[in-house]
């Protein structure tokens, strides 16, 4: 309820990349203006996102907040604004390239020890955070598109070790997908990550079944790393 009142991380790098999605596309159509002027935004943004979101320490962007929302001067940065928090959408930003193609060369390596000592990575998957709070987007749910994009940014950033990772996370989601649409008949849109076969809960209705981000990673996964080496992908 305080949205407002707080910079997310995620949604900043959704923008950023859609920044340099829309400049590619507009450069390949010709339209040379508008390809700059994305592709200037772009490289603003992602300089804030470093500048406001990064914490060395931590190894994770994380999200900050306001001191007051209604204020109209501008704000000095202030790290203790920066939400403490472990989120699954702290580590977004891997997803875009340009944060390991022509950043820090040591970055990559910075977010594989933040991620691995995170505590986010289930027995089947990324919890969407620490927090059990009995909500759909808090501990232990798991939810697709998470899994899909910090693998995706994992596999490519060109490290060994994150690729051998992002394998390791693919394979635990495609059993608990699997166990669950053998026991059930259906894909769900969410999963609890500590528990094989058994989809998510929490929130404000019913868990939905279908379902379309959860076939399209599973499918994305299985394209990207193939079927598990040990030819099984039950629990």
């Amino acid at each position: 309820m305080a949205t407002t009142s707080v910079l997310p991380v995620d949604l900043n790098a959704y923008i950023l990349k859609m920044e340099l999605d829309i400049a590619h596309l507009a450069k390949v159509a010709g339209d040379y203006s508008t390809a700059e002027s994305f592709l200037n935004a772009s490289r603003a943004r992602r300089k804030a996102i470093k500048f406001v979101f990064w914490n060395a320490k931590m190894g994770q962007w994380l999200d900050y907040w306001f001191n007051d929302s209604t204020c109209e001067e501008p704000q000095t940065w202030e790290v203790c604004n920066q939400n403490q928090n472990v989120f699954a959408s702290n580590f977004v930003p891997l997803w875009v390239e340009s944060f390991y193609s022509d950043e820090d060369p040591s970055l990559v390596e910075k977010v594989l020890r933040g991620f691995q000592s995170s505590g986010l990575l289930g027995a089947f998957g990324i919890a969407t955070s620490l927090k059990n709070s009995g909500q759909q987007w808090d501990f232990p749910n798991g939810w697709a598109p998470l899994q899909h994009m910090i693998v995706e940014g994992l596999a490519r950033s060109g490290s060994k070790e994150a690729r051998s990772l992002a394998e390791d996370i693919a394979v635990r989601w495609i059993r608990t997908n699997y166990a669950a649409y053998k026991k059930t008949g259906t894909m769900h849109e969410k999963h609890d990550v500590t528990k094989c076969g058994e989809f998510g809960g929490g929130g404000e209705y019913v868990p939905q079944t279908g379902f379309g981000w959860s076939n399209g990673v599973v499918l994305a996964f299985l394209e990207e790393f193939g079927w598990p080496q040990d030819r099984t992908i039950h629990c």
